[in-house]
């Protein structure tokens, strides 16, 4: 086995605290891999485990890097961003881990949770626009009114929800779009919160 290098354990350390500072999230594998100029996702995933035994970079359950405590104010929780989401046609749900981010629990809770980007002009209405960061809390039920995270046949989608007697809507907020009517859908979380970006 290769000895890893101490000149680039430090730089992936330093990296690591610079980027947090400068965009507020940990970075992921593969913005280390082109900062530093390393050969692959491996070589890196190397580098975090060897860090995270000797303390110098924590990991988050999921395994990439969790975002540093005291850059933050009170008690945070780390939520991953794990893709996008239709706001739309349903389309095809890949999970895909991008980064994580620390959020306060005084405005988000502490519930286990997970982000989404939003893309599509479904629920424009409510506010959602293609780009914006959606938290989603997990779980598998909803009230009527919730905004949700629906799979539908294997493909998921962001809708309002609605149960009726022997079928369930699901509403777009954009009023030039139909609702969705199946008479079956697995809940995977309700909307949170809508972080803007613009």
């Amino acid at each position: 086995m290769r000895v890893l290098s101490e000149e680039t354990k430090n730089a992936i350390a330093e990296y690591n605290v610079e980027y947090q500072k400068q965009h507020g999230i940990s970075p992921s594998f593969r913005n280390i891999m082109n900062a530093l100029k390393l050969g692959s996702l491996a070589t890196v995933q190397r580098y975090i485990k060897q860090l995270a035994a000797e303390g110098r970079i924590e990991r988050t359950d999921i395994g990439n890097i969790a975002p540093l405590a005291k850059l933050w104010g009170g008690e945070t929780v780390t939520v991953p961003l794990i893709g996008e989401i239709a706001c739309g046609e349903p389309c095809l749900e890949v999970e895909n881990i991008e980064e994580s981010f620390a959020l306060p629990c005084s405005i988000f809770g502490n519930s286990e949770m997970y982000m989404l980007r939003a893309f599509g002009n479904s629920m424009i209405d409510a506010g959602i626009n293609k780009g914006d960061l959606l938290v989603i809390r997990k779980q598998k039920e909803a009230l009527d009114g919730e905004i949700v995270v629906a799979l539908v046949n294997g493909e998921n989608t962001l809708k309002r929800f609605y149960k009726e007697k022997d079928k369930i809507r699901l509403h777009p907020e954009n009023k030039t779009m139909q609702d969705i009517i199946v008479k079956n859908c697995e809940i995977q979380g309700i909307l949170v919160s809508c972080i803007k970006m613009y």
